[in-house]
Protein backbone atom coordinates (compact mmCIF):
# COMPACT_ATOMS: atom_id res chain seq x y z
CA UNK A 1 0.00 0.00 0.00
CA UNK A 2 1.45 3.41 -0.64
CA UNK A 3 2.05 5.70 2.86
CA UNK A 4 2.12 9.24 2.76
CA UNK A 5 1.69 9.41 -1.00
CA UNK A 6 4.85 7.61 -2.13
CA UNK A 7 4.38 4.02 -4.47
CA UNK A 8 5.38 1.01 -3.06
CA UNK A 9 7.10 -1.90 -4.42
CA UNK A 10 3.50 -3.61 -4.25
CA UNK A 11 2.17 -1.01 -6.27
CA UNK A 12 4.42 -0.96 -8.66
CA UNK A 13 4.02 -4.14 -9.64
CA UNK A 14 -0.10 -3.76 -10.09
CA UNK A 15 0.08 -0.94 -12.41
CA UNK A 16 3.22 -0.33 -13.82
CA UNK A 17 2.69 -1.95 -17.22
CA UNK A 18 -1.33 -0.56 -17.73
CA UNK A 19 0.28 3.25 -16.68
CA UNK A 20 3.55 2.75 -19.03
CA UNK A 21 1.26 1.12 -21.91
CA UNK A 22 -1.07 4.62 -21.53
CA UNK A 23 1.92 7.10 -21.49
CA UNK A 24 3.10 5.57 -24.30
CA UNK A 25 -0.15 5.80 -26.49
CA UNK A 26 -0.45 9.06 -25.07
CA UNK A 27 2.55 10.01 -26.54
CA UNK A 28 2.27 8.10 -30.12
CA UNK A 29 -1.37 10.28 -29.93
CA UNK A 30 0.46 13.67 -29.24
CA UNK A 31 3.03 12.77 -32.39
CA UNK A 32 0.52 11.65 -34.84
CA UNK A 33 -1.10 15.13 -33.82
CA UNK A 34 1.55 17.33 -34.36
CA UNK A 35 1.67 19.74 -37.38
CA UNK A 36 2.45 18.22 -41.35
CA UNK A 37 5.73 20.56 -40.80
CA UNK A 38 6.55 18.74 -37.86
CA UNK A 39 6.04 14.97 -38.80
CA UNK A 40 6.51 13.67 -42.27
CA UNK A 41 3.33 11.80 -44.08
CA UNK A 42 5.05 8.49 -44.13
CA UNK A 43 5.08 8.56 -40.30
CA UNK A 44 1.59 10.45 -39.86
CA UNK A 45 0.44 7.33 -41.83
CA UNK A 46 1.77 4.48 -39.88
CA UNK A 47 0.73 6.09 -36.86
CA UNK A 48 -2.64 6.66 -38.04
CA UNK A 49 -3.17 2.95 -38.85
CA UNK A 50 -1.32 1.97 -35.32
CA UNK A 51 -3.76 4.41 -33.56
CA UNK A 52 -6.69 3.56 -35.43
CA UNK A 53 -6.37 -0.30 -34.64
CA UNK A 54 -5.65 0.82 -30.92
CA UNK A 55 -8.09 3.36 -30.23
CA UNK A 56 -10.29 1.69 -27.85
CA UNK A 57 -7.65 0.98 -25.47
CA UNK A 58 -7.84 4.95 -24.64
CA UNK A 59 -10.13 5.70 -22.05
CA UNK A 60 -13.51 7.94 -23.13
CA UNK A 61 -12.21 11.01 -21.56
CA UNK A 62 -9.26 10.83 -23.61
CA UNK A 63 -10.79 9.39 -27.07
CA UNK A 64 -13.19 12.60 -26.63
CA UNK A 65 -9.75 14.63 -26.37
CA UNK A 66 -8.29 13.27 -29.29
CA UNK A 67 -11.18 13.81 -31.16
CA UNK A 68 -11.34 17.37 -30.06
CA UNK A 69 -8.19 17.47 -31.19
CA UNK A 70 -8.77 16.30 -34.41
CA UNK A 71 -11.73 17.86 -35.67
CA UNK A 72 -10.07 21.32 -36.79
CA UNK A 73 -7.63 19.45 -39.09
CA UNK A 74 -8.46 19.10 -42.08
CA UNK A 75 -4.64 16.70 -42.81
CA UNK A 76 -5.04 14.91 -39.46
CA UNK A 77 -4.87 10.90 -39.13
CA UNK A 78 -7.92 9.82 -40.96
CA UNK A 79 -8.45 6.33 -39.80
CA UNK A 80 -8.24 7.19 -36.62
CA UNK A 81 -11.00 10.23 -37.12
CA UNK A 82 -13.30 7.02 -38.59
CA UNK A 83 -12.88 5.10 -35.22
CA UNK A 84 -13.65 8.06 -33.36
CA UNK A 85 -16.34 9.24 -35.58
CA UNK A 86 -18.29 5.61 -34.85
CA UNK A 87 -17.64 6.08 -31.16
CA UNK A 88 -20.33 7.11 -28.82
CA UNK A 89 -21.72 10.20 -29.83
CA UNK A 90 -20.49 12.17 -27.09
CA UNK A 91 -16.77 11.20 -28.21
CA UNK A 92 -17.84 11.41 -31.86
CA UNK A 93 -19.70 15.06 -31.69
CA UNK A 94 -17.07 17.28 -32.68
CA UNK A 95 -15.88 15.30 -35.49
CA UNK A 96 -19.35 15.00 -36.79
CA UNK A 97 -20.60 18.49 -36.21
CA UNK A 98 -17.48 20.56 -37.72
CA UNK A 99 -14.83 18.15 -37.98
CA UNK A 100 -12.61 18.28 -41.18
CA UNK A 101 -10.81 15.56 -40.85
CA UNK A 102 -13.44 13.06 -42.70
CA UNK A 103 -14.26 13.26 -46.31
CA UNK A 104 -17.62 13.19 -47.53
CA UNK A 105 -17.43 9.77 -48.57
CA UNK A 106 -16.16 8.90 -45.16
CA UNK A 107 -19.04 10.89 -43.61
CA UNK A 108 -21.55 8.88 -45.81
CA UNK A 109 -20.05 5.92 -44.43
CA UNK A 110 -20.87 6.64 -40.32
CA UNK A 111 -24.16 7.80 -41.99
CA UNK A 112 -25.15 4.07 -42.70
CA UNK A 113 -22.99 2.41 -39.46
CA UNK A 114 -23.32 4.82 -36.87
CA UNK A 115 -26.39 4.96 -34.70
CA UNK A 116 -29.71 7.46 -34.81
CA UNK A 117 -27.85 9.92 -32.39
CA UNK A 118 -24.90 9.86 -35.22
CA UNK A 119 -27.47 10.86 -37.89
CA UNK A 120 -28.75 13.27 -35.85
CA UNK A 121 -25.48 15.12 -35.18
CA UNK A 122 -24.80 15.01 -39.27
CA UNK A 123 -28.30 16.19 -40.08
CA UNK A 124 -26.70 19.73 -38.44
CA UNK A 125 -23.15 19.67 -39.35
CA UNK A 126 -22.99 23.10 -41.44
CA UNK A 127 -22.27 22.98 -45.13
CA UNK A 128 -23.93 19.12 -45.55
CA UNK A 129 -23.11 18.23 -49.27
CA UNK A 130 -25.54 16.50 -51.00
CA UNK A 131 -24.42 13.32 -51.29
CA UNK A 132 -24.56 13.29 -47.29
CA UNK A 133 -28.12 14.61 -47.18
CA UNK A 134 -29.31 11.61 -50.19
CA UNK A 135 -27.79 9.32 -47.49
CA UNK A 136 -29.44 10.56 -44.46
CA UNK A 137 -33.00 10.81 -46.10
CA UNK A 138 -32.61 7.05 -47.24
CA UNK A 139 -31.55 6.49 -43.77
CA UNK A 140 -33.64 8.55 -41.66
CA UNK A 141 -37.21 8.83 -40.04
CA UNK A 142 -39.58 12.01 -40.37
CA UNK A 143 -37.62 13.72 -37.61
CA UNK A 144 -34.16 13.67 -38.67
CA UNK A 145 -35.16 14.63 -42.23
CA UNK A 146 -36.97 17.70 -40.63
CA UNK A 147 -34.02 18.29 -39.05
CA UNK A 148 -31.85 18.08 -41.86
CA UNK A 149 -34.61 20.29 -43.99
CA UNK A 150 -33.95 23.23 -41.39
CA UNK A 151 -30.61 22.90 -42.19
CA UNK A 152 -30.45 26.16 -44.24
CA UNK A 153 -26.47 25.64 -45.02
CA UNK A 154 -26.94 21.87 -46.25
CA UNK A 155 -27.55 21.06 -50.00
CA UNK A 156 -29.94 18.30 -51.49
CA UNK A 157 -29.92 17.08 -54.60
CA UNK A 158 -32.91 17.34 -57.33
CA UNK A 159 -33.46 13.16 -56.53
CA UNK A 160 -33.77 13.77 -52.87
CA UNK A 161 -36.06 16.37 -53.08
CA UNK A 162 -38.07 14.48 -55.38
CA UNK A 163 -38.31 11.41 -53.04
CA UNK A 164 -39.16 13.87 -50.17
CA UNK A 165 -41.95 15.53 -52.09
CA UNK A 166 -43.39 11.99 -52.54
CA UNK A 167 -42.71 11.11 -48.99
CA UNK A 168 -44.79 13.98 -47.90
CA UNK A 169 -48.16 12.60 -48.90
CA UNK A 170 -47.80 9.64 -45.82
CA UNK A 171 -45.19 12.33 -43.84
CA UNK A 172 -47.61 15.70 -43.50
CA UNK A 173 -44.29 16.76 -41.19
CA UNK A 174 -42.20 16.85 -43.99
CA UNK A 175 -44.32 19.29 -45.99
CA UNK A 176 -43.59 22.60 -44.26
CA UNK A 177 -39.67 22.12 -43.83
CA UNK A 178 -39.79 20.81 -47.72
CA UNK A 179 -41.82 24.18 -48.96
CA UNK A 180 -39.38 26.32 -47.25
CA UNK A 181 -36.33 24.72 -49.35
CA UNK A 182 -35.03 26.40 -52.08
CA UNK A 183 -34.23 23.62 -54.12
CA UNK A 184 -38.32 22.62 -54.21
CA UNK A 185 -39.37 22.84 -57.90
CA UNK A 186 -42.55 24.18 -59.20
CA UNK A 187 -43.59 21.36 -60.24
CA UNK A 188 -43.09 19.00 -56.93
CA UNK A 189 -44.66 21.90 -54.98
CA UNK A 190 -47.44 22.03 -57.34
CA UNK A 191 -47.93 18.09 -56.87
CA UNK A 192 -47.54 18.67 -53.06
CA UNK A 193 -50.78 20.91 -53.06
CA UNK A 194 -53.14 18.00 -53.43
CA UNK A 195 -52.39 16.45 -49.87
CA UNK A 196 -51.03 19.55 -48.24
CA UNK A 197 -53.31 21.45 -46.11
CA UNK A 198 -55.50 24.71 -46.52
CA UNK A 199 -53.02 27.03 -45.61
CA UNK A 200 -50.00 25.45 -47.48
CA UNK A 201 -51.84 25.35 -50.19
CA UNK A 202 -52.51 28.86 -49.87
CA UNK A 203 -48.65 29.22 -49.77
CA UNK A 204 -48.29 26.82 -52.80
CA UNK A 205 -50.78 29.21 -54.80
CA UNK A 206 -48.73 32.55 -53.82
CA UNK A 207 -45.55 31.45 -54.09
CA UNK A 208 -45.08 29.25 -56.73
CA UNK A 209 -47.44 30.51 -59.30
CA UNK A 210 -45.99 32.87 -61.56
CA UNK A 211 -47.48 35.83 -63.98
CA UNK A 212 -46.55 35.05 -67.62
CA UNK A 213 -46.75 38.32 -69.15
CA UNK A 214 -42.82 38.15 -70.89
CA UNK A 215 -43.62 34.59 -71.47
CA UNK A 216 -46.97 35.20 -73.04
CA UNK A 217 -45.34 38.26 -75.34
CA UNK A 218 -42.47 36.24 -77.15
CA UNK A 219 -44.74 33.24 -77.75
CA UNK A 220 -47.13 35.53 -79.49
CA UNK A 221 -44.70 36.68 -81.14
CA UNK A 222 -43.38 33.29 -82.95
CA UNK A 223 -46.51 31.76 -82.91
CA UNK A 224 -49.08 32.47 -85.10
CA UNK A 225 -52.54 31.47 -84.84
CA UNK A 226 -52.39 28.61 -87.30
CA UNK A 227 -49.52 27.22 -85.30
CA UNK A 228 -50.72 23.31 -84.24
CA UNK A 229 -47.96 21.77 -81.92
CA UNK A 230 -48.35 17.86 -81.44
CA UNK A 231 -49.89 16.10 -78.14
CA UNK A 232 -46.26 16.34 -76.37
CA UNK A 233 -45.87 20.04 -76.93
CA UNK A 234 -49.31 21.08 -76.85
CA UNK A 235 -49.01 19.90 -73.21
CA UNK A 236 -45.68 21.69 -72.00
CA UNK A 237 -46.93 24.69 -73.78
CA UNK A 238 -50.57 24.61 -71.76
CA UNK A 239 -48.36 25.97 -68.82
CA UNK A 240 -47.25 28.92 -70.51
CA UNK A 241 -49.28 30.20 -73.68
CA UNK A 242 -51.97 32.85 -72.52
CA UNK A 243 -55.09 31.58 -71.09
CA UNK A 244 -57.93 31.20 -73.56
CA UNK A 245 -61.21 32.28 -72.64
CA UNK A 246 -63.87 29.43 -71.49
CA UNK A 247 -66.91 28.24 -73.46
CA UNK A 248 -68.87 30.13 -70.85
CA UNK A 249 -72.12 28.92 -72.41
CA UNK A 250 -71.07 25.44 -72.47
CA UNK A 251 -69.72 25.91 -69.02
CA UNK A 252 -73.35 26.98 -68.28
CA UNK A 253 -75.76 24.51 -70.03
CA UNK A 254 -73.09 22.17 -67.78
CA UNK A 255 -74.22 23.65 -64.12
CA UNK A 256 -77.54 23.79 -65.35
CA UNK A 257 -78.10 20.05 -66.11
CA UNK A 258 -75.21 18.99 -63.66
CA UNK A 259 -77.72 17.15 -61.43
CA UNK A 260 -79.51 15.19 -64.09
CA UNK A 261 -75.97 13.98 -65.66
CA UNK A 262 -73.78 12.97 -62.67
CA UNK A 263 -70.42 14.13 -61.98
CA UNK A 264 -68.61 12.28 -64.48
CA UNK A 265 -70.61 13.97 -67.12
CA UNK A 266 -69.83 17.13 -65.87
CA UNK A 267 -65.97 16.39 -65.56
CA UNK A 268 -65.75 15.70 -69.04
CA UNK A 269 -67.87 18.50 -69.90
CA UNK A 270 -65.78 21.39 -67.73
CA UNK A 271 -62.73 19.83 -68.47
CA UNK A 272 -63.43 20.51 -72.57
CA UNK A 273 -64.24 23.79 -72.06
CA UNK A 274 -61.37 24.76 -69.98
CA UNK A 275 -59.20 22.83 -71.91
CA UNK A 276 -57.91 20.03 -69.38
CA UNK A 277 -57.84 16.49 -69.10
CA UNK A 278 -61.00 14.64 -67.71
CA UNK A 279 -58.84 13.21 -64.86
CA UNK A 280 -57.70 16.43 -64.02
CA UNK A 281 -61.35 18.05 -64.01
CA UNK A 282 -62.56 14.76 -61.91
CA UNK A 283 -59.96 15.20 -59.38
CA UNK A 284 -60.67 19.07 -58.94
CA UNK A 285 -64.44 18.10 -58.59
CA UNK A 286 -63.49 15.69 -55.87
CA UNK A 287 -61.49 17.64 -53.51
CA UNK A 288 -62.75 18.83 -50.71
CA UNK A 289 -60.74 21.55 -49.63
CA UNK A 290 -62.27 23.82 -52.24
CA UNK A 291 -58.96 25.51 -52.78
CA UNK A 292 -58.95 23.37 -56.53
CA UNK A 293 -62.59 24.58 -57.22
CA UNK A 294 -61.62 28.00 -56.73
CA UNK A 295 -58.20 28.13 -58.48
CA UNK A 296 -60.48 26.71 -61.91
CA UNK A 297 -63.29 29.17 -61.75
CA UNK A 298 -60.91 31.87 -61.71
CA UNK A 299 -58.55 30.33 -64.55
CA UNK A 300 -62.34 29.85 -66.51
CA UNK A 301 -63.36 33.53 -65.88
CA UNK A 302 -66.27 32.47 -63.95
CA UNK A 303 -68.30 35.31 -61.92
CA UNK A 304 -69.02 34.85 -57.82
CA UNK A 305 -72.56 33.77 -58.88
CA UNK A 306 -71.38 31.02 -61.12
CA UNK A 307 -68.45 30.57 -59.00
CA UNK A 308 -71.23 29.21 -56.37
CA UNK A 309 -73.34 27.64 -58.49
CA UNK A 310 -70.01 25.20 -59.36
CA UNK A 311 -69.76 24.68 -55.38
CA UNK A 312 -73.47 23.40 -55.27
CA UNK A 313 -73.17 21.00 -58.23
CA UNK A 314 -69.94 19.90 -57.09
CA UNK A 315 -70.63 19.11 -53.04
CA UNK A 316 -74.11 17.76 -54.40
CA UNK A 317 -72.77 15.59 -57.06
CA UNK A 318 -70.04 13.83 -54.64
CA UNK A 319 -72.39 13.50 -52.04
CA UNK A 320 -70.80 15.83 -49.60
CA UNK A 321 -71.85 18.42 -46.62
CA UNK A 322 -71.80 22.08 -48.00
CA UNK A 323 -68.99 23.78 -46.64
CA UNK A 324 -69.16 25.51 -43.59
CA UNK A 325 -68.97 29.35 -43.19
CA UNK A 326 -65.43 29.31 -42.97
CA UNK A 327 -64.54 27.20 -45.59
CA UNK A 328 -66.93 29.41 -47.68
CA UNK A 329 -64.87 32.40 -46.56
CA UNK A 330 -61.42 31.19 -47.54
CA UNK A 331 -62.23 30.04 -51.39
CA UNK A 332 -63.88 33.04 -51.94
CA UNK A 333 -61.02 34.79 -50.79
CA UNK A 334 -58.73 32.92 -52.79
CA UNK A 335 -61.30 33.51 -55.52
CA UNK A 336 -61.01 36.91 -55.16
CA UNK A 337 -57.33 37.30 -54.50
CA UNK A 338 -55.33 35.38 -57.18
CA UNK A 339 -55.37 36.28 -60.89
CA UNK A 340 -56.44 34.70 -63.74
CA UNK A 341 -52.70 34.20 -64.82
CA UNK A 342 -51.54 32.43 -62.17
CA UNK A 343 -55.09 30.36 -61.37
CA UNK A 344 -54.53 28.90 -65.18
CA UNK A 345 -51.02 28.30 -64.40
CA UNK A 346 -51.92 26.70 -61.49
CA UNK A 347 -54.42 24.71 -63.20
CA UNK A 348 -51.98 23.70 -66.21
CA UNK A 349 -49.46 22.59 -63.75
CA UNK A 350 -51.97 20.51 -62.23
CA UNK A 351 -53.39 18.70 -65.49
CA UNK A 352 -49.68 18.70 -66.71
CA UNK A 353 -48.70 17.05 -63.69
CA UNK A 354 -51.22 14.45 -63.47
CA UNK A 355 -50.70 13.30 -66.84
CA UNK A 356 -47.42 12.83 -66.30
CA UNK A 357 -48.08 10.88 -63.27
CA UNK A 358 -50.39 8.88 -64.93
CA UNK A 359 -47.55 7.70 -67.84
CA UNK A 360 -44.91 7.01 -65.38
CA UNK A 361 -47.09 4.42 -63.95
CA UNK A 362 -48.36 3.30 -67.29
CA UNK A 363 -44.48 2.27 -67.96
CA UNK A 364 -43.98 0.91 -63.92
CA UNK A 365 -46.66 -1.37 -64.61
CA UNK A 366 -45.62 -2.18 -68.20
CA UNK A 367 -41.61 -3.10 -66.39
Amino acid sequence: MALHGYATDEDDDAHPRATDQDAMLRRLADLALLPASLVSPQERSVLDTMLASLAMRFEPAMRKRIAERLAPQADAPRELAMVLALDDIDIAMPLLSEGQTLKAGDLVHVTREGSPAHRMALAARKDLTSDIADALIEEGDAVLICRLLENRTSELSLRAVETLAGRSAAEPELLAPLLARPELTLRLAHRMFWWAPSPLRLEILTRFTAERRHIHNVLDEILGSDFVPDPALASALSVVRRPAPADKARLHTLLANASADGIGALAEGLARAARLRTETMFRILNDAGGEPLSVFAKAAGLNRKEFGDLIVAAVDLRKGALPGKGDLERMGELFDTISTDRADFALHCWDVGLANETLQAGFAGEA
